[in-house]
């Protein structure tokens, strides 16, 4: 799975490498990002692509309250197609969720060490997402809500954990956010292309807390 992760990359950064229109909302760096919290996106929006703050742990239009998003932070690749949560929104409301780095808990003979995961030079990425906007029936109020795909971990993560979360190629990103419908065999083909490697290294337990976030999150720590 994928419970935690970074997007500390300066903004005017952002824009650029995923091609978004300037955004109405503050973007800070962030070193822990967790579940119920909002995180950065993009949807498709004609030529350009739309930044837009979510709600991490998804709420189907069709639910009753909010409870769901607890155990809908993520969506396995493998059944996208097959899951009443999913299946329409893989063709209508697909989008990338803006990640630097993510985090993973290996089991060792000390307990669960959380490892932080970054591509090789450390550079931004996108994950695969899915979307979706609730109103409250109490309130009428909106939240739109998302969650994140996972794949099964590639072999340099494997000794890590057995999940990871579908990184997405630069011409997949395209593909991701626009109108085009795809299969099940699409979706299998997109997660063969993640990247296979990864640096990471072992940091503090300061990351078992979502009241923590801040860079010493993402310190090496000596166990």
């Amino acid at each position: 799975m994928c419970g935690r992760f970074t997007l500390r990359t300066p903004v005017d950064q952002l824009l650029d490498r995923f091609q978004l229109s300037l955004p109405d909302f503050d973007v800070e760096p962030r070193y822990n990002i967790s579940p119920t919290q909002n995180v950065l996106t993009a949807v498709g929006d004609g030529p350009t692509r739309r930044p837009v703050l979510m709600r991490w742990g998804l709420i189907p239009r069709w639910a009753k309250d909010t409870s769901m998003a607890a155990r809908m932070i993520n969506a396995r690749q493998e059944t996208l197609t097959e899951r009443v949560s999913f299946k329409n929104l893989v063709s209508q409301r697909r989008c990338l969720i803006l990640a630097d780095g993510f985090y993973e808990w290996a089991v060792t003979n000390r307990g669960k060490t959380p490892m932080y995961i970054t591509l090789p030079g450390g550079e931004p990425f996108a994950m695969a997402g899915l979307w979706d906007t609730w109103q409250d029936p109490g309130t009428s109020q909106f939240i739109t809500s998302c969650t994140i795909i996972t794949r099964a971990a590639c072999p340099s993560l494997a000794g890590i954990h057995d999940r990871m979360p579908m990184i997405l190629t630069r011409d997949d990103e395209d593909l991701w956010v626009s109108s085009t419908a795809l299969s099940q065999s699409d979706l299998d083909a997109i997660a063969r292309r993640v990247p296979e490697e990864f640096h990471h290294y072992p940091v503090g337990r300061l990351v078992n807390s979502p009241r923590n976030d801040s860079p010493e999150c993402i310190l090496r720590h000596p166990y």
